[in-house]
């Protein structure tokens, strides 16, 4: 993706915000003002920090990423897009030094990536990962937007280890991801990794909006700490519970051994290209998953242990369509 404007970043994600189906259980981004700035260099900027927000006290945030498959965006509509002080030589908050903040005020306001530290004096080692052909935190760090498309892709990540406490989401349940301090709107979107409970066998994995919490209580994106109303997220699951209508996919053959053939209904093939057909086990883990590019899709299944797999789409933007099958592999 090339950046000619930073709006068409900002109306893709608040189209893709507006369609959100989520409900209360789903992890999700929020985006928080902390301060508006009227004086001095940064005036007219607001800082904001980025949230993941989940539901229980003993989630673990693993990492964040992006790749062609499940791209990572960065976005402001202002140029620069971000502030970046001169003080910092890295795009991680584990390498600001809070020591220098008395003589550098504006060194606080550094736009920065993280998972749980603000700065250094964390325990938390948090780690980067950059595709030498696109290095999203050097672009970061330059004040510029980040979109990464690339098949290597870029990550920042934690290793689920007992020192690394930041990443634990806590009794307020979220984990700080970033920090932004710029005077335009903010867009994007982040794959986000989390252990539930800490459990590496209880994952979740998926691209999740950024989108800016607010301070209504009826809201699933409820922040007691923000000031502003906007972007107030509703519970769309609720409002279109009995207009929700499923379909079933066709699975030949089932039993299958090595190949199995999925049929989509004919008139949403078009929609559904670019979504993701995921066989989920009986224990609730994600066994395997396959690219959506036509009505018929004839996957792998070799791979698969003997069982019963319920077969779902992920990615498909519409919250009253949804799509099950079985499917039984033999050996």
């Amino acid at each position: 993706m090339t950046f000619s404007s930073a709006s068409r970043i900002a109306m893709l994600f608040m189209g893709a915000a507006l369609s959100l189906s989520m409900n209360a259980q789903d992890p999700w981004l929020g985006l928080v003002a902390e301060t508006e700035h009227t004086e001095g260099e940064l005036a007219g900027m607001t800082t904001y920090r980025l949230y993941v927000y989940t539901q229980n006290a003993d989630d673990f945030v693993v990492s964040c990423s992006g790749d062609d498959e499940n791209p990572l965006y960065l976005a402001s509509t202002s140029e620069p897009a971000w502030f970046q002080h001169e003080l910092a030589t890295t795009a991680l908050a584990t390498d600001v030094n809070p020591a220098f903040f008395a003589s550098f005020p504006e060194f606080a306001y550094d736009s920065w990536l993280t998972i749980g530290a603000e700065d250094n004096t964390a325990s938390v080692d948090v780690i980067d990962l950059a595709d030498p052909e696109y290095d999203a935190f050097a672009i970061f760090e330059s004040g510029q937007n980040v979109a990464v498309e690339t098949t290597v892709g870029n990550a920042w990540f934690v290793l689920p280890i007992a020192t690394n406490v930041e990443a634990i989401v806590g009794e307020d349940l979220r984990v700080l991801l970033a920090q932004f301090t710029t005077s335009g709107d903010i867009s994007g979107q982040i794959q986000v990794q989390i252990f539930y409970n800490g459990n590496n066998q209880d994952e979740f994995r998926e691209v999740l909006p950024i989108l800016t919490a607010c301070n209504d209580p009826e809201a699933l994106n409820y922040e007691p700490l923000s000031f502003s109303d906007d972007g107030c997220e509703y519970s769309e699951v609720d409002r279109v519970l009995d207009l929700v209508t499923t379909h079933e996919l066709e699975v030949f053959p089932s039993p299958a051994t090595t190949t199995a053939a999925i049929a989509f209904p004919a008139h949403l093939a078009d929609r559904l290209a670019g979504a993701e057909l995921r066989a989920t086990g009986l224990d609730g883990r994600v066994v395997g998953s396959w690219p959506i590019q036509s009505s018929v899709e004839r996957i792998d299944v070799s791979g698969l242990a003997a069982g019963q797999y319920v077969l779902t789409v992920a990615g498909f933007d519409d919250a009253t369509l949804r799509f099950q099958g079985d499917l039984v592999v033999t050996k």
